[in-house]
């Protein structure tokens, strides 16, 4: 759903999925600029790449990537998720630590990742940001990063995305 509402808005947007099939399922699905591309294509493309991957998954990918994310910055919208991650996912968060926090080690401190978009399923996060583009009611969407400046290119994407960008604080505040 985001990379529907931010190619429907004007972005360039490279979908991936690790089954090429649905990356250009989802690039034909798209209004505006979008196409379909491997992961390591998507790292490669633009300053900003959305990682919506599965919780227990994410380290993995993060390897596979390899150094193609470095000095980007990372949108990470995913939440761990018990009942569909597994009790071992959640677990893994070490003590003291956010998850994004967490994300944020396995990601490296070459790579600036900023929370948002997390707060809302993939059809309520289309509904809502669809009408807020359309010139309805936008909601709000909390987003928090350690990283001010990438902080500061994500906040116009949350809005062009159709919603009212909320600062939450750093990751060790959020959700």
């Amino acid at each position: 759903p985001l990379g529907r509402l931010l190619a429907a808005a004007g972005h360039d947007v490279l979908f991936s999925d690790a089954r090429p099939a649905r990356a250009e399922e989802a690039a034909h699905a798209a209004e505006g600029q979008a196409g379909g591309g491997s992961p390591i294509e998507a790292a490669r493309f633009g300053e900003v790449v959305v990682m919506a991957v599965w919780w227990e998954a994410f380290p993995a990918v993060v390897e596979e990537l390899g150094g193609a994310l470095t000095a980007k910055i990372v949108i990470d919208p995913s939440n761990p998720i018990t009942q569909r991650d597994g009790a071992e996912a959640v677990v893994a968060v070490p003590d003291g630590l956010t998850s994004p926090q967490y994300q944020q080690h396995v990601l490296g401190p070459d790579v600036r990742l900023v929370r948002t978009f997390n707060t809302k399923y993939p059809n309520e996060l289309l509904e809502l940001g669809t009408a807020g583009q359309r010139g309805g009611p936008r909601a709000d969407m909390p987003y928090w990063g350690d990283d001010d400046a990438a902080k500061k290119v994500v906040v116009p994407l949350i809005e062009d995305a159709g919603f009212t960008a909320i600062d939450g604080g750093g990751l060790s505040e959020a959700l």
